[in-house]
């Protein structure tokens, strides 16, 4: 059964299509929603929460506008940051999100254990500063270099131009390295491309 056909049985309530839609894109919800938010706790309401919204509101979900990932993250971004506005959150250890995750698992060469370390404390360096930098540019930041999107998959999420998009990644880039280069100089030895770039488009 397509996307299109659990859509439309579960735009007539079918209970078992809503179940298998939520199914299929809970995981990554989670994902991108704790990315934004730092804390798991926070990350599964919000993710309850625009659920909740996408079902009762799935005819007016247009598959000519993009797909329903797209439509899905779009509402998830804006209430990652009604939630971020309420609430003061706390940083969480960066190996909650390397546990099943394929984007920011960079396994080090075998027999190098060393080099394992050094990745795994460059992560935790590079998520801590993430914390820190401006709520927009974090935005752009996770989407970019964790979501691996485009400049116009990001615009997209956050309701601005592709241009504006750049333009965050690219002020966000700037607060990181500044706060990574007070750090030992970590910024020399980690590269953002690393965290999980997919595209340059």
């Amino acid at each position: 059964m397509t996307d299109a056909d659990t859509i439309a049985r579960a735009t007539d309530g079918d209970e078992a299509a809503q179940r298998a839609l939520y199914e299929a894109y809970h995981a990554a919800a989670f994902r991108l929603a704790y990315l934004l938010l730092g804390e798991p706790g926070d990350a599964e309401e919000v993710v309850q929460d625009t659920f909740v919204y996408l079902f009762r509101n799935l005819h007016r979900y247009d598959s000519a506008r993009g797909s329903f990932w797209a439509w899905l993250r779009v509402v998830l971004v804006s209430r990652c940051r009604n939630k971020r506005r309420r609430r003061q959150l706390s940083l969480v250890p960066l190996e909650v999100l390397d546990t099943d995750d394929e984007v920011l698992t960079d396994p080090a060469p075998a027999g190098d254990p060393a080099g394992a370390v050094e990745l795994g404390g460059a992560r935790r360096a590079v998520w801590k500063a993430l914390q820190q930098v401006s709520p927009g540019a974090r935005e752009a930041l996770t989407l970019r270099y964790y979501e691996g999107l485009s400049y116009a998959e990001i615009a997209a999420a956050l309701g601005c131009s592709p241009e504006a998009a750049r333009a965050r990644v690219s002020h966000g880039k700037a607060q990181l390295r500044q706060l990574l280069t007070e750090r030992e100089g970590i910024e020399e030895k980690f590269s953002l491309e690393l965290v999980g770039t997919r595209g340059n488009s």
